[in-house]
């Protein structure tokens, strides 16, 4: 009892003195290691402490084992010096006024560097106080701020937020300096309070007390209360523990002295030494000191191991014949030299028939390596090992599982003679984790087919899945489902997914099962009842059985499978290798998935309905939507048509109208000019042969200036039948372009109808204030009467016609930003790509001019016909500022517009569109790019029209 208390008073005392040891190590790491110069400072103003960096950055040096005050003013003396003279008083006065405040500050000096410069140091300090918030001091750090421009460093002096920020960082490094330094003074309080008490235990100490040195010299000696001291007190200190003893105990000492030099761990051992009186026990106990030395503490044994001997002895025969497990001895060759006579109750087998018989028969065949192992292992190091499982055999022939730990005995002289070990049984624990195991497999796989299922409503996925599943799960060589198909006029069984070995055939592909062979598993199925069949050659029905051997089945299982929806199917799980029992656990199983497989079904079926019924609304909407649309653009092109019949009717009225006075005016002018002529030649007889003539007449001709008369009136005359002509080729064009008097698809001039169009556009054609005249370029090829509808292609004309000029008199103000802009189809090879997308483009080359200010000078309308195999392609062009692909994609949509509210209806081009393509089964085409004009292309039939 007193050797542990002493070995707990010099464990405390080494634990303390190790951390106040560790204490002081951790700050001088912490502070040396820091990248910056740091100082302390107590309250007195002198300075106390100073880092390595510091000492480092000055080139100076602290004496070695100087007391506190002695270091406290060589530190002072230090900081004096290495301050350059013209910078201490002033930083020693900022020091004194934070010092009467207790006030954090920050000063900039030149300290002197090791090499003997003066740099300039950037110096920050916070406050220190106690735990009851009294002022201790102060700690700062330094930092070089030389490099720094003399602005920086005025502005890192006084910059308020990196001042609160160093602070903040030092306030927190103090707190933690404190706390270690009243952990320490707690420390080394307790330190002192431990070694008085062990100097007091060491008086009434029982025990011999030794306390040596590395080489096992002994430094210190007491004999504690032993009767019979064995080394005389005045001889051994100074000598070596090794020469007090006998040679064998010594040297055993010695070996104990070096493995706890090299442990540092406690180490104990006993012994016998011959004393006059006889032979007694002792137990030695060995504990590491600071500076390697070592306390011994020795204990006379002698009367307690005798007693000891026989108390264990008694006690482990009772344990051992009591315990619940068996204890066993092997010899090195793995022979039972013991067993305890629990084996019998536990494995069956009498105590003699299993000494001196081999471990090997009664342990698995799987197993007997795993043992050999083990007791390799523990030969080998002769060390514990963890515990090891395996299986031993009954005399009933059943297999118990048990778990076992083992040791080896040696000699004295460390020789292993046997192994000696103890195992017990756990079995019902192997049963309980592979039913458990078994149940966490169901439940997974319960979780994986929900998971699915919820994931998935794909009913040929959620099938598949399960059918997978199950088969991996029970390790089968077949599992199928089924749909029982009893609607058909002849009943068959329809395999939906099966899951299978590689070198097995499909179920149903290679023969089909009769009427009555699908009755027998339909009827039983249709009951809902399970077919359980774990060895087919048991099955009393034989056609039953011959129709599951034809299939190569050994054992069958099938489940039903009912959904809400009316559906019948089943699981199928089959064995082709034998006899296969079906635990009432997979049956379980099968069940729960069934159930959860009906659900899936119906939801599946639930979805895919409701599926259905969107997508026949979703049609129907698209229908609606498309029928709305058509109805949208009919009734805008009949609003449009009535207008052009209106607009038409109404010009074909004006024509007529204008017509008849025309002809009277053209009619009469070739008389009117003959009339005047003969007047004319009169008034020149008169003038000759009434010479000269009276005063009244004379004044007459000068009033009229008859000369200039006779030569103006012909050309007025000449003017009026250039009018009249002018209005009779307008009126002709306002009946071409309407065309009242053809009704549907006739023979016409393409050209003509494109004229005529021009002749009614032809004021937006002409120069204006502020445009200059848009040339038109025709381009006509040789073409004979095309079969169409004169007055809808006309409408399509004027539609383009006008669109290119609106397009040309809006590019103009808004003008070109080069002096050169390339037309879409100027130069051979600049768009290539959009050719090769427009094959009917059309337009020769061209080019758009500009005036200094960028602005247009040259617009241009291009016509152009041909015709191209069996169609007649028609295009109109122009040089204007061209159209983006996102307006090009849409130019043909109804009511699309780019041009302002109230100028543009957006139904020109739709109805252009309609007409070509719905009515004369053509083709209409816009080409166009920002900056290079515009062209639409059409293509009509021509020889598909005159063969028709």
């Amino acid at each position: 009892m007193f050797s542990k208390k002493v070995q707990s008073y010099i464990n405390q005392i080494m634990v303390k003195e190790k951390e106040i040891e560790q204490d002081e190590k951790v700050f001088c790491q912490e502070a040396d290691t820091a990248p910056l110069m740091i100082w302390m400072a107590g309250c007195n103003a002198l300075y106390c402490y100073l880092n390595a960096n510091w000492l480092e950055f000055t080139g100076k040096y602290l004496t070695t084992g100087a007391s506190v005050s002695v270091r406290g003013e060589e530190i002072g003396n230090i900081w004096a010096c290495s301050v350059h003279p013209e910078d201490r008083q002033r930083c020693e006065d900022i020091y004194l006024r934070a010092l009467t405040a207790h006030d954090s500050f920050q000063r900039q000096y030149r300290l002197r560097r090791a090499d003997g410069e003066y740099r300039w140091i950037l110096d920050t300090a916070v406050s220190r106080f106690a735990a009851d918030g009294s002022f201790v001091g102060y700690i700062g750090y330094c930092v070089d701020i030389t490099e720094v421009s003399p602005t920086l460093r005025e502005s890192c002096s006084a910059s308020t937020n990196y001042q609160q920020k160093q602070a903040a960082e030092l306030a927190k490094t103090l707190e933690q300096l404190q706390a270690e330094t009243a952990k320490r003074q707690a420390v080394e309080s307790q330190l002192r309070q431990k070694t008085s008490e062990f100097a007091a235990i060491l008086q009434v100490l029982p025990d011999l007390y030794f306390r040596l040195d590395a080489d096992g010299i002994i430094l210190d000696y007491k004999p504690g209360k032993m009767a019979q001291p064995y080394i005389p007190t005045g001889d051994c200190q100074g000598k070596s523990l090794r020469e007090c003893l006998p040679i064998a105990v010594g040297d055993r000492f010695q070996q104990a002295i070096t493995q706890v030099l090299e442990t540092q761990s406690l180490f104990s051992f006993e012994y016998t030494l011959a004393l006059p009186e006889g032979k007694n026990n002792f137990e030695a106990r060995l504990l590491p000191l600071p500076d390697q030395q070592i306390i011994i503490l020795v204990r006379d044994t002698s009367d307690k191991v005798q007693a000891a001997f026989i108390e264990s002895d008694a006690k482990f025969r009772s344990i051992v014949e009591n315990a619940n497990n068996i204890i066993f001895a092997l010899t090195l060759e793995g022979i039972f030299s013991y067993v305890s006579p629990n084996w019998t109750e536990i494995f069956g087998h009498e105590v003699a028939e299993v000494e001196g018989k081999s471990f090997v028969p009664f342990v698995h065949p799987d197993d007997v390596h795993i043992c050999a192992d083990y007791f390799q292992r523990i030969l080998t190091t002769s060390e514990k090992q963890d515990a090891i499982e395996y299986r031993v055999k009954h005399k009933n022939g059943s297999w118990r599982w048990h778990t076992s730990n083992s040791s080896v005995i040696k000699d004295a002289n460390g020789n292993v003679l046997n192994f000696v070990g103890i195992c017990h049984d756990t079995t019902d624990r192997k049963q309980a984790e592979v039913a458990l195991r078994e149940s966490a497999q169901r439940e997974a796989l319960l979780n994986r087919l929900s998971n699915q299922i919820r994931a998935s409503l794909d009913l040929n996925y959620i099938v598949e899945t399960a059918v997978q599943e199950i088969r991996n799960l029970f390790q089968i060589d077949r599992c199928a489902f089924f749909w029982y198909r009893q609607d058909a006029e002849l009943p068959y069984w329809e395999r939906v997914y099966e899951a299978k070995s590689s070198s097995y055939p499909c179920l149903l592909n290679q023969q089909e099962a009769t009427n009555a062979e699908i009755e027998l598993i339909a009827a039983k199925t249709l009951n809902r009842e399970i077919i359980r069949i774990n060895d087919v050659e048991t099955v009393a029905e034989r056609t039953a059985q011959q129709f599951l051997q034809d299939f190569g089945f050994t054992a069958f299982m099938s489940l039903p499978v009912h959904t809400q929806s009316g559906e019948i199917g089943t699981f199928s799980c089959s064995s082709c290798s034998g006899f296969r029992p079906w635990l009432d656990s997979e049956v379980e199983l099968l069940q729960a998935v069934t159930v959860q497989l009906a659900i899936a079904i119906d939801q599946a079926k639930l979805y895919t309905q409701s599926r259905i019924a969107a997508q026949t609304a979703q049609d129907k909407a698209q229908q609606l939507e498309a029928a709305l649309l058509e109805l949208q653009q009919t009734q805008a092109q009949l609003i449009q048509t009535e207008k052009m019949s209106s607009l038409g009717q109404l010009v074909a009225g004006i024509a007529h109208e204008i017509n008849n006075p025309v002809n009277f005016i053209y009619g009469n002018i070739t008389y009117a000019r003959e009339y005047t002529k003969d007047l004319l030649h009169l008034v020149d007889l008169y003038q000759q042969n009434y010479c000269p003539p009276t005063p009244e007449i004379h004044q007459q001709i000068y009033a009229i200036d008859l000369d200039f008369l006779k030569q103006d009136l012909p050309k007025i005359l000449d003017s009026m039948n250039m009018g009249a002509e002018r209005i009779r080729q307008i009126v002709l064009s306002l009946r071409n372009f309407s065309r009242l008097d053809e009704d549907g698809t006739k023979r016409v001039d393409i050209h003509e109808g494109i004229d005529s169009t021009l002749l009614l556009l032809q004021n937006r054609l002409k120069a204006k204030s502020g445009h200059p005249e848009i040339q038109v370029i025709r381009d006509y090829g040789n073409l004979p009467p095309v079969m169409c509808h004169a007055g809808h292609m006309n409408q399509v004309f004027m539609n383009l016609l006008t669109n290119a000029i609106d397009a040309l008199e809006e590019s103009y103000p808004a003008g070109r930003r080069s002096a050169y802009v390339i037309s879409h189809t100027l130069r051979e090879g600049v768009r290539v790509a959009s050719r090769r997308e427009a094959p009917m483009s059309l337009v020769n080359n061209t080019e758009q001019r500009t005036n200094d200010q960028g602005q247009m000078t040259f617009p241009q309308i291009r016509i152009r016909t041909l015709i191209q195999k069996d169609h007649v392609i028609i295009g109109i062009a122009d040089n204007g500022a061209g159209m983006t692909e996102e307006v090009r994609k849409r130019v043909f949509d109804p009511f699309f517009t780019t041009k302002p509210v109230g100028k543009g209806t957006g139904m020109g081009l739709s109805i252009s569109y309609q007409i070509v393509v719905k009515k004369h089964g053509g083709q209409i085409q816009c080409i166009s790019a920002p900056g290079e004009g515009a062209e639409f292309a059409i293509m009509i039939p021509f020889k598909q029209q005159l063969d028709s």
